[in-house]
């Protein structure tokens, strides 16, 4: 199984774990953050694959690496917004964005905010509701994310890109 499959998995477990009637704190908190994990993974395998196609993982792990939580959410949150990344607007060629792309862009900025409250904010509680949503928005989003590579993909590769590089591309 994929990293990404195994956070969602974990964050599920985590949040429904019977450590008696009620989840404890730090189990929620590691749900909501593995939540997270699970999408940024996800789209940064979608990245490293696109741009480094075939077998060569090793690679594919370096650039990994290459990539900055601050940088995708900041791009993200354009696309969530429904605006067109200034520097990429040629590449979309006029096409409206498509939803599913700004459902995935959302899915990632509400989920990174999410685990900053879960790994930051010692004052915020969660549920085992509110965290099962957002593993819920995750798979949603993974879901979406596939319908989208098969409606435009074309939209969903400049995301990629863009989630690496739009910081550095020059105007």
């Amino acid at each position: 199984m994929a990293l990404h499959d195994d956070l969602l998995e974990q964050a599920r477990f985590l949040a429904q774990k019977k450590d008696s009637m009620k989840p404890t704190q730090a189990n929620l908190r590691r749900s909501v953050s593995s939540s997270y994990y699970a999408i940024f993974h996800f789209l940064i395998d979608e990245a490293t694959k696109l741009m480094l196609p075939g077998r060569n993982q090793i690679l594919r792990d370096c650039l990994a690496r290459a990539f900055k939580h601050k940088d995708m959410r900041d791009f993200a949150k354009g696309i969530s917004d429904s605006n067109y990344p200034t520097k990429l607007v040629p590449a979309f060629n006029g096409q409206p964005l498509e939803q599913k792309l700004i459902k995935v862009a959302s899915a990632f900025c509400k989920l990174q905010q999410a685990r900053h409250e879960a790994d930051y904010n010692r004052t915020s509680r969660f549920s085992r509701r509110e965290v099962l949503i957002l593993a819920d928005k995750t798979e949603q989003a993974f879901d979406a994310w596939n319908e989208l590579k098969v409606a435009n993909k074309d939209q969903a590769d400049i995301f990629l890109i863009g989630l690496l590089s739009y910081k550095n591309i020059q105007n």
